[in-house]
């Protein structure tokens, strides 16, 4: 098993198209997963699977403060 960054992957393994077709999504989804700024991993497994991952803190969206208002 092996562990990459979506950008190394990418630039050694193959294109967006290809992991598209191995993690059955569509080529735009690996394309806008690229462009962000997202923290995605790709393990590479033995019997040649591929996983993809995203690390997100949590909680992974900002709070949103809550005021209360008087009538």
């Amino acid at each position: 098993m092996k562990t990459l960054s979506l950008e190394e992957y990418l630039a050694s393994h193959g294109t967006q198209s290809d992991l598209a077709k191995a993690l059955g999504i569509q080529q735009s989804a690996v394309s806008q997963m690229h462009r962000s700024t997202r923290t995605i991993t790709i393990t590479l497994m033995d019997d040649g699977s591929i996983l993809a991952n995203e690390i997100r803190p949590i909680p992974a969206r900002k709070a949103v403060e809550l005021t209360a208002s008087a009538p």
